[in-house]
């Protein structure tokens, strides 16, 4: 399959500054935001996202989101990217 026809395939990205910089840019799918993480983490997102219109999902946990993210510890927040 010739590259310029390939289908582009998203990925994930772990953390406040990577999620931070995908909404800033504009390249940030949706975002995923653990219920526990802290609430300066939570609002500094969701702010985020409401003024960008970026979706957000919630997770139960930070535990949860690190497992899903494919990461060894837990995750406030994580961003799918395309």
């Amino acid at each position: 399959m010739n590259s310029d026809t390939a289908v582009p395939r998203c990925c994930f990205a772990a953390g406040l500054n990577q999620t931070k910089k995908a909404i800033r840019a504009a390249r940030a799918k949706c975002v995923y935001l653990a219920d526990d993480a802290d609430d300066h983490i939570r609002r500094q997102v969701l702010d985020l996202c409401d003024d960008s219109g970026t979706p957000v999902s919630s997770v139960a946990s930070m535990e949860e989101l690190g497992r899903r993210c494919g990461i060894d510890v837990g995750c406030a927040v994580c961003v799918e990217l395309c």
